[in-house]
């Protein structure tokens, strides 16, 4: 290794070998690296010194003579007392601890249109980094939110990455460890030291292979592979009974604290919702106050009982708990339901001074309807027609005064209530005559229909 004092020049080490390796080696390990460093093709600017100082360790050794007389200066340097390196200890405590990480949090700060993505690095402990990882999506949460449209996106992404821990730089991450487990040996700890070595070469294999020719990351990391392994031989211990057990688990002591907090925000927007005024349908109110009595009977506003029959938009009534719906075995008055489509019987039709015309079509529905044609004029909506339509049939209005009016129906079977767009009837004199209008009104919802349906509250039919 580059630190051992046996090695006074660095030969050994440039080659990405160990004093003790075979003349083999030596080749092998100088073709791959001349490889690496020739000018020609890596043109880093300070590559041609690393490829003269190549050649000038190859020339060493691989003359045997050379190099005994390189390899006894070294072991004579070698009686000298070692100098021992100094710790890698954390950015944030300064503690020298046996499992230190190179580690990047996210941290996000959104304006309006400006969303700023900062990555937080340092070496941690792992007691460190859990707290740093807290203050990166506090910071995250009450900022990250408010740019449009990256805010959102790189909020959640930064969140996600801070609770599990932050990511770790592979090759970096193995270059550390492999120097703290030089450190840990140099002051005697060889079982720490290899267990160290272990944790670097798992980092080195992280690194991705290519299939295309290896770039200068994954040259580093071969070589790095290479000379932890070596050293882990070198040790000769067999460390499985006392590996080091890693503090930096996926699920780390703080990760339900992040979670906790998704789940509670997540929870909170989520009964908000729910509990938001738009949250709860309420079937819109027709365009005008209605009264379900005909403009036949009396329009006081009262029924018999005293019971309000007028309805606004803006009146709030309290209304008992709805009970299941059963299908009424007779008409409101009492009468037994028609056969065929037709007129409800003893119930008033009027506006029947014109000539428009609106066919009802309920051929593609599977249910008896009740309907009312109502007539939107004056203060107040009133039933012009009611009327009884069995499942797929059809039943035309005729004779009505030009005006406008809604169509309001009861699904028999279900008991949902609709109501459909305003529709406008005109009555104009020509030469020829009078036009009117003639409408149809199918009671399905289909595909391009000619008109647009909406629910109905009770109160409204």
């Amino acid at each position: 290794m580059q630190n051992d004092k046996s090695d006074l020049k660095g030969y050994y080490a440039i080659l990405g070998l160990t004093p003790g390796s075979g003349d083999e080696h030596i080749k092998a390990a100088y073709r791959r690296r001349a490889m690496h460093l020739h000018p020609d093709r890596n043109p880093q600017s300070d590559t041609t010194q690393q490829f003269q100082l190549l050649n000038e360790a190859y020339a060493v050794l691989s003359n045997p003579a050379s190099r005994a007389d390189y390899d006894q200066l070294g072991s004579q340097r070698e009686t000298e007392a070692p100098e021992i390196p100094k710790p890698i200890a954390c950015s944030r405590c300064g503690k020298v601890s046996a499992q230190p990480r190179i580690v990047v949090f996210r941290s996000v700060k959104s304006f309006l249109v400006v969303t700023v993505r900062k990555p937080i690095a340092g070496v941690f402990c792992s007691n460190c980094a859990n707290k740093q990882s807290l203050k990166s999506s506090a910071a995250t949460w009450l900022l990250g939110w408010w740019g449009f449209p990256w805010g959102p996106i790189y909020t959640i992404q930064a969140l996600v990455t801070n609770m599990f821990g932050g990511s770790h730089p592979p090759l970096d991450n193995a270059k550390m460890l492999g120097y703290q487990a030089y450190y840990f040996y140099s002051i005697g700890r060889p079982e720490l030291a290899q267990s160290l070595a272990e944790s670097a070469i798992k980092y080195c294999k992280k690194i991705p292979e290519t299939f295309a020719r290896k770039g200068a990351e994954e040259v580093e990391r071969d070589d790095l592979i290479r000379n932890l392994e070596t050293f882990r031989t070198a040790l000769g211990i067999d460390n499985k009974a006392n590996r080091l057990k890693s503090s930096w688990g996926l699920v780390h002591s703080r990760f339900f604290v992040h979670l906790g907090a998704i789940v509670t925000v997540t929870g909170v927007v989520a009964i908000s919702i729910i509990n938001s005024p738009g949250s709860h349908y309420a079937a819109p109110r027709g365009p005008m106050p209605y009264s379900n009595q005909s403009s036949a009977s009396p329009v006081n506003g009262f029924v018999v009982t005293g019971q309000p029959v007028v309805t606004n938009a803006t009146t709030q009534k309290t209304t008992p708990k709805k009970a299941s719906y059963v299908r009424p075995k007779t008409t409101p008055n009492g009468r037994p339901w028609p056969v065929t489509a037709s007129y409800l019987a003893g119930e008033p039709q009027t506006h029947a001074a014109g000539h428009s015309e609106v066919t009802i079509d309920n051929g593609k529905n599977n249910s008896d309807v009740q309907l009312k044609l109502v007539a939107l004029e004056g203060k107040v909506a009133r039933p012009a027609r009611q009327i009884f339509i069995p499942a797929h049939g059809r039943f035309t209005i005729k004779n009505l005064t030009a005006g406008n009016y809604d169509v309001r129906y009861r699904d028999l079977t279900s008991g949902n209530l609709s109501r459909s767009e305003l529709m406008r009837l005109t009555e104009t004199s020509t030469y020829k005559g009078i036009q009117y209008s003639v409408i149809t009104l199918t009671l399905y919802k289909v595909v391009n229909g000619n008109t647009a349906t909406y629910g109905l509250s009770e109160d409204e039919f």
